[in-house]
């Protein structure tokens, strides 16, 4: 965040959720248009270009939204349980994700997804306000 404060985070957490909405957009390229794959992780899964600039522009954008977020952390004044649920969330969310990829349940990243974008739907917009 910006030494002089004026908005500072509200601006910041508009431009990381730009970078995301775009990181997110570009991962939606259907695979038919995104060019031969460069790595492959898995089978049925691998690495193109567009998913490499997606990949990279959801990376930089969420570790910038996550650091705004810890950051602030104290200001939002949650209950010590409301935290631990809202990590347990976000914390699934990212291990079935990420388990989604390296093994045969292909539909569990959208449980991963959805656990996950709940506790972004609390977080963001506590962390947005001055």
């Amino acid at each position: 965040m910006s030494a002089d404060g004026a908005g500072a985070p509200r601006k910041q957490v508009v431009t990381a959720a730009l970078l995301i909405i775009a990181g997110v957009l570009l991962l939606f390229v259907p695979a038919g248009s995104e060019g031969s794959v460069l790595v492959p992780i898995s089978e049925g899964h691998g690495l193109s270009a567009v998913d490499g600039v997606g990949a990279a522009l959801l990376a930089v954008g969420g570790t910038w939204l996550e650091v705004l977020v810890v950051r602030r952390l104290p200001h939002l004044a949650l209950p010590p349980r409301a935290l631990f649920a809202l990590g347990l969330l976000a914390g699934l969310g990212v291990g079935l994700l990420i388990a989604s990829v390296f093994s045969g349940f292909f539909w569990w990243w959208a449980v991963g997804a959805t656990t996950l974008g709940l506790a972004v739907l609390v977080l963001v917009p506590l962390t947005a306000r001055r």
